[in-house]
């Protein structure tokens, strides 16, 4: 997204991403099974689809144009916070006092980490704020699929919620369209790649996860996010990756290991 949103657009891209992984899993939905799952479910699917994928792409990529891919990975790392935050409030599975700690240390992560970017300009503010929505997102579907959808199959999920997300995307797709003739081969491929790898196989993956170990254990995958885009921003794209930006992220990482509980006090064994 680093690399493409830029010159095709926010809306454009995305578009492209998600159609193209639609387009790999459609076919599983015309078996007599999933067929039926689809209509049943149908209208969950649309709703869990849109802010799933569809809007949050659209603001990852928004934030991608100006913040650097580890900085957006950060901000994509907030999602098990937001998940568990939205259990406890939608799904009545209560946190802890310790877990609050937890949110309120990684919060302070945040805020280290984006302390240099930010100013009274609300377009400083808009590209992190865009991050911050699409974790937001992310946490309300993944509660959504384990409320609506548990009992559904695992590529029906993925390839209906992605079918109902690319028609969102082609009903905005003209009134943004991109330039074509200033989008280089490269960057067509790194759109596709997008749709097959990062969007088909991955939700494939992450939905199927959702299935066995529930939203919030699931969604811990975003750990090793930050830490290939520090990796690849620095080997692809020249960014640069600081101590400061280091630092933030152990103190991320650390608040939400409290609030998944991966770390709990409580019940550590006491001395003899």
């Amino acid at each position: 997204m680093r690399a493409t949103a830029e010159v095709f657009g926010p809306i454009a891209l995305i578009t492209v991403r998600i159609v193209v992984a639609a387009l790999c899993l459609s076919l599983f939905l015309f078996t007599q099974e999933r067929k039926q799952e689809f209509i049943k479910n149908w209208h969950s699917l649309a709703w869990i689809g849109i802010i799933s994928s569809a809007i949050p792409f659209c603001f990852l990529a928004y934030a991608s144009i100006s913040l650097t891919a580890g900085t957006v990975s950060i901000l994509n790392a907030m999602t098990p916070i937001f998940t568990a935050w939205i259990a406890h409030v939608w799904l009545k599975d209560k946190m802890s006092k310790l877990q609050f700690l937890g949110l309120a240390i990684s919060i302070f992560g945040l805020t280290i980490l984006v302390w240099d970017k930010v100013s009274w300009d609300v377009k400083t503010w808009l590209p992190i704020l865009s991050g911050i929505m699409a974790a937001l997102l992310y946490g309300v579907a993944s509660n959504g699929m384990k409320k609506y959808l548990s009992e559904v199959s695992t590529l029906t999920k993925t390839a209906g919620s992605l079918f109902f997300a690319a028609i969102f995307m082609l009903v905005l797709l003209p009134f943004f369209l991109p330039d074509i003739n200033v989008i280089s081969n490269t960057q067509w491929l790194y759109a596709i790649f997008l749709g097959v790898v990062c969007t088909a196989l991955a939700y494939f993956i992450f939905f199927r996860l959702i299935n066995n170990i529930g939203p919030a254990r699931s969604v811990s995958v975003t750990f090793l996010i930050p830490i290939f885009s520090f990796l690849f921003g620095y080997l692809l794209l020249g960014e640069v990756v600081t101590m400061r930006m280091w630092g933030a992220i152990a103190i991320i990482l650390f608040g939400i290991t409290l609030v998944l509980k991966i770390i709990n006090f409580q019940n550590t064994p006491k001395q003899a």
